[in-house]
């Protein structure tokens, strides 16, 4: 086999998680699967750490670990209205000029 890295921007996934966390969780599945069809290279922090910490306890130590993936992107792909924790790393990705994207629910570009 020859496989070669992909060459499309590395996308960091923002999308809501609290509130409805299992519907939310399954968007986010939906919202990178679109992403990897689009040709970019998916990062999912919830995805990621779902299972792994807790959101009613570990919610701070999240969103920092949230802001340090997000440093190694290219771009933010922002699905539906946000949050008050995509704010935060929306906020980050402008302060540090990453590309902001945003998206309906429904995968269309605003």
């Amino acid at each position: 086999m020859d496989i070669k890295p992909r060459n499309g921007p590395v996308a960091y996934i923002a999308s809501a998680f609290s509130g409805d966390i299992e519907g939310n969780t399954e968007k986010t599945k939906k919202y990178s699967r679109f992403a990897i069809d689009e040709g970019a290279v998916p990062i999912n922090p919830i995805l990621n750490l779902t299972g792994v910490l807790d959101e009613s306890t570990d919610r701070e130590t999240a969103l920092g670990i949230d802001l340090k993936i997000l440093s190694k992107a290219d771009e933010i792909w922002i699905f539906g209205i946000p949050t008050d924790g995509m704010l935060i790393e929306i906020e980050e990705a402008g302060r540090v000029g990453i590309k902001l994207r945003w998206f309906s629910e429904d995968l269309e570009e605003l």
